[in-house]
């Protein structure tokens, strides 16, 4: 026998008045039963109460039982769905299940301990379901509380950074022996790689807490303004940027997204530049029409290993975004991702690295 858990309602659609009833009779003083012959009535049902498992027979006059689950599931995709046939419909039921419109189907006509079996599987999935997005929920508030706290300790961080910076240059107007220089200049590329470090962290909050914003964009005039923009770091290697840009009509994305994407391949390309060469050359080529710009960013720096490289731009932080190339490489792969584009790569050491990535063109 049940026991009465009043905390459960169930809706019970059937064209059929009998299966009604019973239904009725073996569970009212177990669940919350709610019966209709009509599925317009039981979308009004689904409105006004809180059903946790709706049954459904499949063969009805006006309307199948697939087509009423397709029909509400938009509106209520986590009560449990139960269809009920005593056709040999079988495509239909496993076409249903596949789509994950029904959780399972019961035979008609069916026998009173099995449907009251299922009535507590399906209660118990129904639970699972709900702690799994309770779960969920929570860790999506902490991960955005985590990143709203990381975000304006990157804020604090900008202005101590000038801080320092006023101070090196302060330092160095003035007289020193070769160790102090060398000191200094340690400083100075450490503070530029915190103000770095600092910026791709303001860049990933804004990534993952911002709308995708469609706008036309002049791909040629975008480039050369990030490329005008780069920072060259006094006493670091020497690079130059050569650009081969090919565009055919109008291009629709968001500008701030391509920016953010094009200044931390730039950067990872700079970041790897070989001081051991007079000059560092840093390729820049895009192809764009009317479905796509394809964007590839070739340098001939120090290089990494490709492994590392594939995973850098993976969706796995995990321990190799310990520098601010990681966290740059990763913020990049969100973009694209964010843009619905794809991006690929490829790295030797002692050769260089190129960076491919692609978008869709949103116009």
């Amino acid at each position: 026998m049940l026991s009465s858990n009043k905390a459960y309602s169930i809706l019970y659609l059937d064209d059929e008045e009998q299966n009604l009833l019973s239904f009725q009779a073996l569970f009212r003083r177990s669940y919350n039963v709610f019966t209709t012959s009509s599925a317009h009535e039981a979308v009004e049902i689904l409105n006004n109460n809180d059903i946790q498992v709706i049954f459904s027979d499949q063969k009805m006059p006006d309307v199948s039982g697939v087509e009423f689950f397709e029909t509400i599931l938009p509106d209520f995709p986590h009560a449990v769905r139960i269809l009920l046939t005593g056709y040999a419909d079988v495509e239909a039921v496993i076409d249903a299940i596949n789509k994950g419109q029904v959780y399972r189907y019961v035979a008609k006509p069916w026998d009173a301990n099995e449907l009251g079996i299922c009535i507590e599987n399906a209660l118990e999935k129904y639970n699972r379901d709900l702690t799994l997005r309770t779960q969920n929920n929570a860790l999506e508030k902490a991960n955005s509380e985590l990143a709203q706290l990381v975000f304006s300790a990157s804020n604090q961080l900008k202005p101590a950074l000038e801080n320092m910076l006023h101070a090196v240059n302060t330092l160095e107007s003035g007289p020193m022996d070769a160790q102090a220089s060398e000191a200094i200049s340690s400083i100075r590329g450490e503070i530029a790689r915190l103000h770095t470090f600092s910026k791709q962290i303001s860049q990933f909050y804004q990534n993952t807490h911002s709308e995708v914003v469609l706008e036309e964009v002049n791909l040629q005039s975008l480039l050369t303004e990030i490329i005008e923009q780069l920072p060259r770091q006094k006493g670091g290697p020497v690079w130059e940027v050569t650009t081969d840009i090919r565009v055919q009509g109008g291009f629709k994305s968001d500008i701030k997204r391509i920016t953010m994407i094009s200044q931390s391949v730039l950067m990872n390309a700079i970041e790897h530049s070989d001081s051991a060469k007079s000059v560092n050359n840093i390729r820049v080529s895009v192809i764009q029409n009317a479905e796509k710009a394809v964007f590839k960013i070739e340098d001939e720096g120090v290089g990494m290993d490709n492994d590392m490289l594939e995973r850098l731009l993976s969706m796995e932080l995990q321990n190799d975004v310990q520098s601010p190339i990681g966290v740059g490489l990763h913020l990049t792969r969100n973009a694209v991702s964010k843009l619905l584009g794809k991006i690929s790569g490829s790295s030797e050491r002692g050769i260089g690295t190129r960076i491919t990535f692609e978008l869709p063109n949103r116009g």
